[in-house]
């Protein structure tokens, strides 16, 4: 865990609030089973639908009594930590190879380390590009593997990007973050009513909200890095974006600073997926 980071208790988040209220002590589900459900559905609420929560926490963080059998632990430390980093930028591995052939499983893991150093440590060795932290870059064969088997957002390998989807390794990733997309900031929006909460609510399901870079079998073989734009529900916007190896990290730059995908095309609720480029993304 990066040092300097604070350590929010349990109660301190959003989400805390929301599991407590949430959680089924009788499920026979395995408790990451339950969680992940927890989580698709606190992403699907909203920002006004977690607002409540958010609010509440903010009004006393808290929690008088936690029933038997809650858990406590869904958030590692490194989960609870990463809420104070102000990033909505993630980078998701979802390209592994077949998973029934062990050679085409190390040829992934070459291919998708060679593009990690190029676009994460811009061709160096004891680097990492500021844009996109590596307390989100999710890569772990174990934790996304499923997903890509299973996904329809992913087929052959390749990223689909349907717009309105929530693909199975974005949740996989919010997992990990589910208050990504609000923090823990209390802004006017928050406290909205009639009219102009419902103009803020049109407005935000088609506005970016956070930047996903994906590393699927098209960018670890091709070069071209898929990204996404994804709005407060963690829908896929109709933009989607591929671009050269050597560029893509500067779209998580342009995002720091405030550039949405959208600014790229001309149309931005167009279903299109626009490459910024042609030839090898390798180049």
């Amino acid at each position: 865990m990066r040092e300097g980071l604070d350590l929010p208790k349990f109660g301190h988040l959003p989400f805390d609030h929301f599991v407590v209220a949430n959680w089924d002590t009788t499920s026979p589900l395995f408790k990451n089973e339950q969680k992940r459900i927890l989580v698709e559905k606190w992403i699907a609420l909203g920002k006004y639908g977690r607002n409540d929560w958010a609010l509440a926490m903010f009004d006393d963080p808290i929690i008088d009594h936690v029933p038997e059998g809650v858990p406590q632990d869904l958030l590692s430390e490194e989960d609870r930590a990463i809420s104070s980093l102000l990033s909505t930028v993630l980078w998701i591995r979802t390209w592994f190879g077949d998973p029934t052939d062990k050679t085409s499983q190390e040829a992934a893991d070459t291919a998708y380390a060679r593009l990690r150093k190029e676009v994460l440590q811009q061709g160096r060795e004891n680097n990492h590009v500021f844009c996109i932290p590596e307390e989100f870059v999710f890569e772990d064969r174990e934790e996304l593997t499923a997903d890509v088997q299973q996904d329809q957002d992913v087929i052959e390998g390749v990223a689909t990007g349907r717009p309105g989807s929530v693909p199975g390794y974005l949740l996989a990733a919010l997992m990990h973050c589910p208050d990504l997309f609000e923090g823990m900031s209390d802004g006017d929006w928050r406290h909205f009513e009639e009219e102009e909460r419902a103009a803020e609510l049109a407005e935000s399901d088609r506005t970016q909200k956070a930047l996903v870079l994906v590393a699927d079998r098209k960018a670890c073989e091709e070069g071209w890095v898929l990204a996404l734009a994804v709005n407060h529900r963690g829908g896929i916007l109709p933009v989607r974006v591929r671009e050269r190896t050597t560029e893509a990290a500067q779209i998580a730059v342009n995002w720091f600073e405030g550039e949405p995908l959208s600014e790229i095309v001309d149309d931005e609720d167009e279903d299109v997926e626009f490459y910024l480029g042609e030839g090898n993304g390798w180049e």
